[in-house]
């Protein structure tokens, strides 16, 4: 359904409503802050190279770092130079998760993170002065930066997430709000089936008739073993543990890859991984006659440390690679690229 109630928090709903209304209000204050700048001329800030936004409306995952990065490689295929900036949501000394799963993916490309997306994109170009493009990753709702494309991914089985706001749903602020996107970008359509596909479209083209609209599906690039373990065959039973957004989503993909999965450990978005998370999983995949543990390129970032640490697996780490398919000429084209 375009429109349900998908609560984050098992609270009552009429507790959950009164925080939407009130979560509505910080949103709206914020608008109100944002306009006042805008109108005295403060913002936005601009940079001196084209800025691309990548961001959604919702939280939980919609795939903005893998499109992130195929838009970099992209570039970078057609003789550009990008860079990326993100504000650093959960990140120590060495970045965030997508800080460094974007570095270890995208070794030439720099990226830089600070709260403010225009002092990272200056210190950016500053230490990189070849720079032809800056992506935000994330950067929907962070406004004071002038971009010259607003790129809005939504989930196409779940467009707008419930259509309430937190934490009665799931949305960052309004669904009206898209208004201000430039082009949106309908992901993980392959998991949908084509009355409900059918159905986003309409909606989105009802609603936002002169916005732009392309279909991403999510793919697996690749299978990798974090150490020296052979890759098990397709068919084999493994259990799978992440801790993103959306779960589901990377659920579905270790099915479609052809995995027996036997079982699934959800952690939160961001956690931190530690030695009695990682012999926890192996005992209990291990009891479940699974031959392998599957995780997510985001969960591989905090898994090494610990296996270069010392800590042993008993079964391998496999890390399952997505990339988003997309045609991305007539998006760039949006900017001139």
């Amino acid at each position: 359904m375009i429109l349900s109630t998908e609560p984050i928090l098992p609270w009552p709903r009429s507790l959950l409503s009164l925080l939407e209304r009130c979560w509505r209000g910080g949103v709206i204050l914020d608008h109100w802050r944002h306009r006042r700048r805008e109108a005295a001329g403060e913002w936005p800030l601009r940079l001196p190279v084209p800025v691309i936004s990548i961001g959604n409306i919702t939280v939980g995952g919609t795939g903005k770092t893998p499109l992130t990065e195929a838009i970099a490689r992209h570039w970078l295929g057609r003789g550009g130079h990008p860079g990326i900036v993100s504000r650093g949501y959960r990140g120590g000394a060495d970045g965030n998760d997508e800080h460094r799963m974007l570095v270890r993916s995208l070794p030439g490309v720099p990226h830089q993170q600070h709260r403010c997306r225009h002092t990272a994109g200056l210190q950016l170009l500053a230490a990189h002065p070849e720079l032809d493009l800056i992506l935000v990753d994330d950067g929907f709702q962070h406004r004071r930066l002038h971009r010259d494309l607003d790129l809005v991914l939504i989930d196409a089985r779940r467009p707008l997430a419930g259509g309430h706001c937190l934490p009665l749903g799931r949305l960052r602020e309004p669904w009206h709000h898209l208004a201000r996107a430039d082009h949106l970008i309908l992901t993980r359509v392959e998991r949908c089936q084509g009355i409900e596909l059918a159905n986003t479209i309409g909606f989105l083209r009802q609603w936002f008739p002169s916005r732009p609209r392309t279909l991403a599906s999510t793919e697996v690039a690749e299978v990798r073993s974090l150490g020296s373990a052979a890759i098990p065959p397709a068919g084999s039973r493994v259990v799978g543990f992440c801790g993103i957004g959306d779960p589901n989503s990377f659920q579905q993909t270790l099915t479609d890859h052809g995995w027996n999965l036997i079982g699934l450990e959800s952690f939160r978005d961001h956690h931190r991984y530690r030695r009695s998370d990682l012999a926890r999983l192996n005992r209990r995949a291990g009891q479940q006659g699974a031959v392998a543990l599957v995780c997510t390129a985001k969960d591989a970032v905090k898994i090494e440390p610990l296996l270069s640490a010392g800590f042993v697996s008993r079964l391998p780490i496999l890390v399952q690679e997505v990339t988003t398919a997309v045609d991305l000429e007539p998006i760039l084209a949006e900017i001139g690229g």
